[in-house]
C-alpha cells in the first residue's frame, strides 16, 4: 500500500494517487485505526473533487465512518448514508461490503440495531450476487454481535450458528485475523455461560498461530482478553 502511494505521487498521476489513497483508507479502518484513515480518505476526496473522479468520492463514506467512530453522531452517519446511496445509485457494486462491515459498529454505539442488521443483510445480499467474499466472514460476525447486543430469546443459540458460520468462512479462506475475530466474540460468549477455561484452550491456539501483526488491535485485544482469562 505504501510502496502504490509512493509511485502514484513519484509519476503525479491523479487517479493512481486517488485509486491507491482510497484502498489506503479502507484498509486502515478496517484495522481500527481510524485518524490514519481519515487523512487518507481527505486526500482522496480532494483529488476526485479536482479531477472529477465520481468513483473514489465514495471516500466520504469512510470518512464519516472514522468520525463516527471516533465521536458517533447523526450528522456524521447522515454523510455516511447519502454517500452509499450516491454510490449505490450510480450502479457501482466494488467493495461495497468493507462500507457495510465497517458502518455495522457506529451503528451499534447508537442502538440502532435494526439498522444494523439491515445492512448486513445487504451486504450477506451483496456476497451471494456478486462473490465479493472477502468480507463475508465478518458479517456473520457482526449479525452475531447485533443479534446479542440487541437480546431476545434464544439469541444465543442463533449467536453461536453464526460465529460458526464466521469460523468455518474465514478458515476456508485462510482468513485469519477474520478467524480470530470471530474466536474472540465465541470465547465472550463462553465466558458469560461460565466457561472460562474452554474459552481460553478455543482462543488461545488461534493466537498462537500468529507470526506477526501483534501492533494491530486485533491482535492486542485477544492478548488482552486472553490474559484475563489466565
Amino acid at each position: 500500500m505504501d510502496a502504490a502511494i509512493w509511485r502514484a505521487d513519484a509519476i503525479s498521476h491523479p487517479h493512481s494517487q486517488a485509486y491507491a489513497c482510497y484502498y489506503a483508507c479502507l484498509l486502515h479502518a478496517l484495522r481500527g485505526e481510524f485518524l490514519i484513515a481519515q487523512g487518507h480518505a481527505e486526500r482522496c476526496i480532494a483529488l476526485s473533487e479536482a479531477h472529477g473522479f465520481r468513483q473514489w468520492r465514495l471516500a466520504r463514506a469512510i470518512r464519516g465512518i472514522c468520525l463516527a467512530s471516533l465521536d458517533p453522531s447523526p450528522s456524521t452517519l447522515g454523510e455516511i448514508r447519502a454517500a452509499l446511496d450516491e454510490y449505490r445509485g450510480a450502479g457501482y457494486q466494488l467493495a461495497i461490503t468493507a462500507l457495510y462491515v465497517l458502518l455495522c459498529p457506529p451503528l451499534l454505539i447508537g442502538h440502532d440495531y435494526d439498522a444494523a442488521l439491515e445492512l448486513i443483510e445487504h451486504g450477506l445480499a451483496t456476497t451471494s450476487r456478486n462473490s465479493e467474499r472477502i468480507l463475508e466472514a465478518e458479517l456473520y460476525r457482526l449479525k452475531a454481535r447485533v443479534l446479542v447486543v440487541r437480546g431476545g430469546p434464544d439469541v444465543e443459540a442463533e449467536a453461536q450458528a453464526l460465529l460458526d458460520q464466521a469460523l468455518s468462512t474465514a478458515r476456508s479462506q485462510h482468513a485469519k485475523t477474520l478467524e480470530l475475530r470471530a474466536a474472540m466474540d465465541r470465547a465472550a460468549l463462553w465466558i458469560n455461560r461460565g466457561r472460562r477455561e474452554e474459552a481460553l484452550n478455543f482462543l488461545a491456539p488461534i493466537y498462537a498461530s500468529f507470526a506477526e501483526g501483534f501492533d494491530t488491535q486485533d491482535l492486542m485485544q485477544a492478548k488482552t482478553l486472553l490474559d484475563r482469562l489466565r
